[in-house]
């Protein structure tokens, strides 16, 4: 009920203001609208060879009254007596004034029909004036009652001289009459393009006054306003606007000083932006060099600690094992000296003591030089490796934990000649090694074979452990990684690295709960005898 009310109020109030609107047109069409315009104000308003008044201001007028139906009569004047005959009442409105405070409180204005700006006009070779601070003193043409009058009045020692129009303004310019014409920017362009004049005059200086340039009407005749404010809404929203705009307003011209001073000035942002830019992307750049380096001799470090770490474990198990075979020579040193007091005259006792005691000797020399070359780092010095000689000493080195856990050996193919550092290569299969006995619970196997693939000997040990997971079979390389449930990982990452040292390539497979099995690619000797041939 109530929306059907309020409709019904709203359709009541849109028809009065519609019947109101039409009565306000119908009663202007009882007459001709006279509306006056200056007579020599291109390209806004003017009379042509032809004595036709054209124009900007004359077409745009001319589609109000076609939009509208509204019949016109167009009375081009000298622009005095045009503001003259609308204070007058002679005429209902002017086609097309320049807004300002003053005019406003005389007449009322229309929505604006384009933005106006005057500019100072000088002749091409004038240096010594640039903008508008440089006027002082100096004699200045303007049109009689135009705009400029209200912007001119605080310059100080100004000789103006008013002219009837722009045009007579802009030829006392050229006379030498005056230093500079003020005056319309596009009527100034329109008349130096229209007479040829761009090698002679120019414009300098930023716009003096930028406004509203609009249709007129006397104070308070607010229902003219309000029809030709709708029939120029009108002609924008259908686009005859934008039409007659095109047609007669063309290229600009600009000082040449004023063009480079905004080209420079365009040049000089961009060119500190991109400074800004070039300087930030560095600044940020090396920051990000810096903090790479900090992050990357930490890593460096980090890493050194872990593999020495692993190593470390490594080589305590390896002592535990060595230490047990240093009691065996020394258990048998021991024997013989505490039996000199006692056998020293026998004579067989003398010939064993002589034998055997420099043979545990040198089984002592031998695993501590073992044990020192594991510990002490060195860059790899390569050469010819058999493997059964290095493996038989590896495995004497590690009996003592082999036979802790019951653990079966099986070797096939050792014989395999190729290319490693000694030690380093000893170092690689103790860790192997170690980690396959940590894998094994009880009574297990491994198994070490050699075979040969074109330029490579390939090495593989075997156990029957109890494997590695998948999701750390990738990882077991990484120096931060051991897993203390499979017992493998420790040494990995050292191995890893001695093994790219000398120009080889590890590999490793597992399988939960059935064993894992390292392979080893090497430098192949391909002739024994041969050293050249790797």
């Amino acid at each position: 009920m109530y929306k059907r009310q309020s409709l019904i109020i709203l359709i009541i109030i849109f028809s009065i203001f519609t019947l109101g609107f039409t009565n306000d047109i119908q009663d202007i069409k009882m007459k001709p609208l006279k509306i006056g315009g200056d007579n020599n104000y291109p390209p806004y308003e003017f009379i042509d060879n032809n004595q036709n008044f054209r124009g900007f201001n004359v077409d745009i007028i001319r589609a109000i009254a076609i939009e509208l139906g509204l019949e016109i009569e167009l009375i081009p004047n000298d622009w005095d007596n045009t503001m003259i005959s609308l204070k007058n009442g002679e005429i209902d409105g002017i086609q097309g004034m320049t807004i300002t405070p003053e005019r406003s409180r005389t007449y009322d204005f229309t929505e604006e029909i384009v933005i106006n700006s005057q500019n100072i006009f000088v002749l091409k070779d004038t240096s010594y004036i640039k903008d508008i601070r440089d006027l002082d003193g100096k004699r200045v043409a303007i049109q009689a009652n135009d705009v400029t009058n209200e912007i001119i009045r605080s310059i100080p020692n100004l000789d103006i001289i008013e002219k009837v129009n722009q045009l007579e303004a802009l030829e006392s310019l050229l006379s030498g009459e005056v230093d500079a014409f003020i005056g319309n920017r596009l009527t100034g362009i329109f008349y130096v393009q229209t007479f040829d004049l761009t090698e002679t005059v120019k414009i300098v200086g930023e716009p003096l006054y930028t406004t509203k340039y609009s249709i007129a009407v006397k104070k308070g005749d607010t229902e003219l306003l309000n029809i030709l404010n709708t029939g120029l809404k009108a002609i924008k929203d259908n686009g005859t606007y934008d039409k007659i705009y095109t047609k007669w307003f063309g290229e600009n011209i600009f000082d040449v000083s004023q063009k480079w001073k905004n080209l420079f000035s365009t040049a000089l942002v961009a060119l500190l932006l991109s400074s800004i830019f070039i300087y930030v992307i560095y600044y940020w750049n090396r920051r990000l060099k810096e903090e790479v380096d900090i992050r990357t001799k930490e890593v460096i470090a980090l890493n050194n600690i872990a593999m020495q770490n692993d190593k470390m474990q490594s080589l305590g198990k390896l002592s535990a094992s060595i230490a047990h075979e240093l009691r065996n020579p020394l258990t048998s040193i021991k024997a013989f000296v505490d039996l000199i007091p006692l056998k020293y005259e026998d004579e067989r006792f003398r010939d064993e003591l002589i034998k055997v005691v420099p043979n545990e000797v040198k089984r002592l020399d031998e695993l501590v030089s073992s044990l020192l070359d594991y510990s002490k780092p060195k860059s790899p010095k390569p050469s010819k490796i058999i493997l059964d000689n290095i493996l038989s000493e590896i495995l004497t080195l590690l009996k003592q934990k082999i036979r802790e856990k019951n653990i079966q050996i099986f070797t096939k193919s050792t014989d395999i000649c190729f290319y490693a550092d000694i030690p380093q290569m000893k170092q690689i299969l103790i860790n192997i090694i170690l980690n396959s006995i940590d894998a094994i619970e009880d009574n297990g196997k491994i198994e070490i074979s050699g075979s040969v693939e074109n330029s490579k000997a390939v090495i593989k040990i075997k156990d029957n452990g109890i494997g590695v997971p998948d999701e750390m079979l990738n990882k077991l390389f990484d120096p931060f990684i051991t897993s203390k449930k499979t017992g493998y990982g420790i040494g990995l990452s050292v191995t890893h690295r001695l093994v790219n040292e000398n120009n080889g390539e590890i590999k490793l497979n597992s399988e939960l709960s059935k064993g894992t099995e390292v392979i080893l690619y090497m430098p192949r000797v391909l002739q024994i005898g041969d050293d050249n041939n790797v």
